[in-house]
């Protein structure tokens, strides 16, 4: 024992966990002060080795008041942290001793005991902690007052009023804020009284938040009006909390004209000014919620700002879908940004009075106001509109192109798609590549055989979006035409192809992407390994052997990746002869690659203590993932020994330390 006392004390940490791993089993009392000792070591590896062997060999009656004394110990967090974890996760064996503890003239230790005893929610505990309410202690009140709001209780409810009641400030406000939690509608009378007391009005006014009782709006609301800035705000944001948490609009809004009058919006329009981002979204909320034209103007100049803009053009729809003609006037402006944002208001309210300006709005001279046009006026779902967003399929600007197709596709149950198709022969590039993506989008399956045909067009873009809208209809002929663009003459055609080949899984293609697999072009090679990976087809593994050897270092990591989602004895084999590569890359590759495979462990585990810091954290990561005994011990050592940050913070949220 004296020895194993001495190594306990040792200066290396892998003396004194042997010292500790060695006490496993034997059962003496003798061993509890050692063990307990250790739970104050610098080391986690350590302090865990110690709590562990204490809960597996002894009775918790015979170390319980060694560990409450180690709460004690004011110079060792590392002791007090391993103690109170330990008591934590005794759960309720603790309770009856923790109770007795509490009787002790040390604040701190108190404090500690009630944040033990309220993470473990024992009934047993609860008269300790009501108790605790009038400890002389500010810190051991407030913990206790915490605690009790998080279990949510009602047993607590009337203690937390008499809290509330007591004009002790550092209590009486998380009282407020526990009462708010449990949610018993008890408290509100009191809440509502504790409004007078200007101190509380903060947490009280969170609490009734929380409860949201709709007949405690009318006490709320005026404090819109308070001479504090800080309490105007709070009512501003309790009040917006009240419509997320189903308090009807029209009630919310009523109350505020009722109580407010004329001044409401005022008020709101001042505020959503405020340099404070919360306060804006709850002002911004409530003036699309009050319905009044008036909140037009102030909303849209606040458009301009790109961090709310998504709230105000919420706001806008709120009073749009109610009055849709309301919004007409807004349209006509010279204000490019004004035009872009009434057009997408527009489209999320979608009502047919936009027609008119919405089809107007499709040939203005600002292609993003197209853009938002063709998109807002497809919803409408009024075919008369085709005509015009056909010819946008032509536009200068691809991204108004992309619009008019996927406006159109919007209206596809209109479409005449036999004239599309005709469209194919068009000399115009533009035409032809939009209308083979619209056809795509569509799932136009009777036009498979013409899009075949146009993988000879002489336009690169052309054949792209063939190849794009073949992937999209993925019928068997739509495959076997893929499989013929693998031998395109443009290396992006390939590329694509292939890639789409393997996405879609198509079948019979292995061997030709076994072919594209040889291709002069690196990333076509890379391309063939990653579909051949997606394919998973065995017949692919030595193949991407092969690529192990390719002088591109992209080709050789896209290989090993797809080798690991095969799987099979081979593949592994290969994958693990390339952790032995001068490429660091192709080495964390193979490592990432291998977390795909069993029996691994004893492959991976000396890249814990890798040069490269990149490849330990793969390492780790990948070894996270399994739950051997032995992978576990040694990401504990690693704790010891890392010196990365990123390393080390891996490591303790895999072991959640």
């Amino acid at each position: 024992m004296q020895k194993l006392t001495k190594q306990i004390n040792d200066s290396n940490v892998e003396i004194r966990i042997e010292a500790v791993v060695k006490l496993k089993g034997r059962k003496q009392l003798s061993c509890i002060p050692m063990l307990l000792k250790a739970m104050g070591d610098v080391s986690w590896r350590v302090r865990k080795a110690a709590v562990d062997i204490l809960f597996e060999d002894y009775s918790v009656e015979q170390y319980i008041e060694g560990l409450i004394q180690l709460l004690y110990i004011e110079d060792n967090a590392g002791a007090r942290n391993s103690a109170i974890e330990a008591l934590i996760r005794l759960k309720k064996k603790a309770t009856v001793f923790l109770v007795d503890a509490f009787k002790t003239p040390n604040k701190d230790v108190r404090k500690f005991i009630i944040d033990v005893l309220g993470e473990q929610m024992d009934p047993r505990s609860l008269q300790l902690m009501l108790d605790a309410l009038r400890d002389e202690d500010e810190n051991v009140r407030a913990t206790a007052v915490e605690h009790l709001g998080k279990r949510g209780e009602p047993s607590v409810v009337n203690a937390l009023i008499e809290i509330l009641e007591s004009g002790d400030l550092w209590t009486s406000y998380p009282a407020a804020d526990a009462l708010g939690r449990i949610g018993n509608k008890k408290a509100i009378p009191h809440l509502l009284a504790a409004l007078k007391n200007k101190p509380l009005r903060e947490p009280v006014l969170k609490a009734l938040g929380l409860l949201a009782d709709p007949s405690t709006l009318v006490h709320i609301i005026p404090f819109m009006e308070d001479t504090s800035r800080n309490i105007q705000e709070l009512a501003l944001k309790t009040i917006e909390i009240f419509y997320h948490k189903g308090v009807s609009a029209d009630l919310i809004t009523g109350e505020i004209r009722k109580i407010l009058g004329n001044k409401a919006m005022d008020i709101l329009i001042a505020h959503a000014w405020s340099n404070k981002r919360e306060v804006r979204i709850s002002s911004i909320l409530l003036l699309g919620l009050m319905k009044d034209e008036a909140a037009y103007g102030p909303l849209l100049d606040i458009s301009h700002e790109e961090e709310f803009s998504e709230d105000v053009r919420n706001a806008l729809v709120f009073i749009g879908r109610d009055n849709p003609a309301s919004l007409l006037p807004l349209f006509d402006t010279d204000n490019t940004h004004r035009k872009r944002f009434i057009g997408e208001v527009a489209e999320k309210i979608a009502s047919p009075v936009y027609y008119d300006v919405l089809e107007k709005m499709i040939f203005d001279e600002d292609g993003h106001v197209r853009s938002i046009a063709a998109i807002g006026i497809s919803v409408l779902n009024d075919p008369r509109v085709i005509g015009k967003l056909v010819i946008l399929l032509t536009d200068p600007y691809e991204d108004v192109q992309e619009a008019a197709v996927d406006a159109l596709s919007n209206l596809k149950t209109y479409l005449d798609k036999p004239k599309l198709i005709n469209m194919l022969k068009s000399e115009n590039p533009l035409l032809r590549k939009n209308v083979i993506r619209l056809l795509g989008k569509i799932n136009a399956v009777e036009s498979v055989n013409d899009l075949g045909f146009a993988l000879k067009d002489d336009n690169i873009k052309v054949r792209k979006a063939v190849i794009e809208a073949l992937s999209v209809i993925r019928t068997n002929e739509a495959v076997k035409y893929l499989t013929y663009a693998l031998t395109d003459e443009n290396p992006d055609i390939r590329i694509s192809s292939a890639l789409c080949l393997g996405m879609i899984k198509g079948k019979n293609v292995v061997d030709s992407l076994i072919i594209l697999a040889s291709d002069p072009d690196n990333s076509v090679r890379v391309a063939a390994a990653k579909s051949l990976g997606m394919l998973g087809d065995n017949k692919a593994v030595k193949p991407l052997i092969e690529l192990l050897k390719d002088k591109s270092g992209f080709v050789v990591a896209t290989a090993i990746e797809a080798l690991g989602i095969i799987d099979g004895n081979e593949a592994k084999g290969a994958i693990i002869g390339m952790l032995d590569s001068g490429d660091n890359e192709i080495k964390r590759t193979a490592i990432i690659s291998l977390g795909s495979f069993r029996n691994v462990e004893s492959t991976l585990i000396p890249f814990l203590r890798d040069n490269d810091w990149a490849a330990r954290i793969a390492a780790v990561r990948v070894l996270g993932r399994m739950t051997g005994a032995d992978v576990r011990t040694e990401l504990e050592k690693l704790l010891d020994t890392e010196e990365d940050p990123t390393v080390l913070k891996a490591v303790e949220e895999i072991l959640r330390v």
